[in-house]
C-alpha cells in the first residue's frame, strides 16, 4: 500500500451502538445510506455464514476487544499533536519557505511513533482473527475467503457476496487530498467522475443498471473516507477500496481467512448487529 504525506494505514468504520430506524431515502444523508448499505453487508454475510449462537458470541466479543484496540490506538495516536504539525507545514509553505529542520523532525518522529502504534494494533487483531478462524467451519472460512461486499448477492450456492478483482490503491487517497472547498463546489462531479472510470474500465461491455443509485452509493463511500481521520482511514482503506469496486470487475484470488475475519467479522459496525441477532434468537 502506498504511503501519502500523512500516514495512510487500513478497514473498520465504527458506527455508534444500537439501532435505529432507517430514514427515507431522501432525508438521509449520504454518510446515513452509507452506514445502512454496511450494514446490509454485514448482515448478508453473517446470513450467509450461518453463524451458531455460540459463534456469534464470540465473533461479538472478539469485535469489541477489536473496536477497543482500536480506539485506544487513537488515543494514542497523537492526531492533535500530527494536526498541529502539518499546520505549521502548511502555513509555512504557503508563506514560501523552506521547512525548517526542526519542524519536519517532529513530523518524522510522530509519523514514526504512529506508526508502530498502528502495527502494534494490527498485531493484536490479527491475533482476535485468529481466534475466530479456530471456531468456523471448513464451508465458512471457504466462503469468508471468496467474499466481498455487496447489498444483494447473486444467485447460487454462494449467496454472501460477489468476486471482485481489486485495484487502484490510491483511488481514496486522491478523493481524500482534495481540497473541501473545491470538493464541496464539485462533489457530484467527481463522484460521478469516478463511476464513469470505473465503468469504462471494468464493464467494457455494459454499465451499472441504475446509474443514479450508483452515483449516491459513491458520493456516500467518498463522503465517509474524507471524514475519517488518518488512523482511521488507514485501517479502513483496503476494506473501502473492495466496498467501491465491488460491483465491478471479474473474480479475484481468495483472500486470507483471517484477514477477511478481521476486515469484516471484527468490523465495528457488526457489533449492534450480532447483539440484535443474538436478542431475537433468545426470544
Amino acid at each position: 500500500m502506498k504511503k501519502w504525506f500523512l500516514l495512510l494505514i487500513v478497514l473498520w468504520l465504527s458506527l455508534a451502538s444500537g439501532c435505529r430506524a432507517a430514514l427515507p431515502v431522501s432525508a438521509q444523508t449520504p454518510e446515513e445510506t452509507s452506514d445502512l448499505r454496511r450494514e446490509i453487508q454485514l448482515l448478508n454475510l453473517i446470513n450467509g455464514l450461518e453463524l451458531t449462537s455460540e459463534q456469534m458470541r464470540l465473533v461479538l466479543e472478539r469485535a469489541r476487544q477489536a473496536q477497543e484496540i482500536r480506539e485506544g490506538l487513537r488515543s494514542q495516536a497523537a492526531v492533535e499533536e500530527m494536526s498541529a504539525v502539518l499546520g505549521e507545514m502548511r502555513e509555512t509553505l504557503m508563506q514560501g519557505e523552506n521547512l525548517p529542520p526542526d519542524l519536519t523532525d517532529r513530523y518524522r518522529v510522530l509519523q514514526e511513533n504512529i506508526e508502530q502504534l498502528r502495527a502494534s494494533a494490527e498485531r493484536e487483531i490479527a491475533r482476535l482473527a485468529l481466534e475466530v478462524e479456530g471456531v468456523l467451519e471448513p464451508h465458512q472460512r471457504y466462503a469468508l475467503e471468496h467474499y466481498v461486499p455487496c447489498l444483494i448477492p447473486p444467485e447460487g450456492a454462494e449467496r454472501i457476496g460477489q468476486a471482485q478483482d481489486v485495484k487502484g490503491d490510491a483511488a481514496l487517497e486522491r478523493l481524500r487530498a482534495i481540497p473541501a472547498n473545491r470538493y464541496e463546489e464539485h462533489k457530484e462531479a467527481i463522484a460521478r467522475r469516478l463511476m464513469e472510470r470505473l465503468q469504462k474500465r471494468f464493464h467494457a461491455q455494459g454499465a451499472i443498471p441504475d446509474e443514479e443509485e450508483e452515483l449516491a452509493r459513491i458520493l456516500g463511500l467518498i463522503e465517509r473516507a474524507r471524514a475519517l481521520s488518518d488512523v482511521d482511514f488507514g485501517l479502513q482503506q483496503q476494506a473501502l477500496l473492495e466496498e467501491l469496486l465491488a460491483p465491478y470487475g471479474p473474480a479475484r484470488p481468495p483472500a486470507e481467512t483471517a484477514e477477511m475475519i478481521a476486515r469484516h467479522l471484527l468490523d465495528s459496525t457488526i457489533i449492534p448487529l450480532l447483539e440484535e441477532k443474538l436478542a431475537l434468537a433468545e426470544e
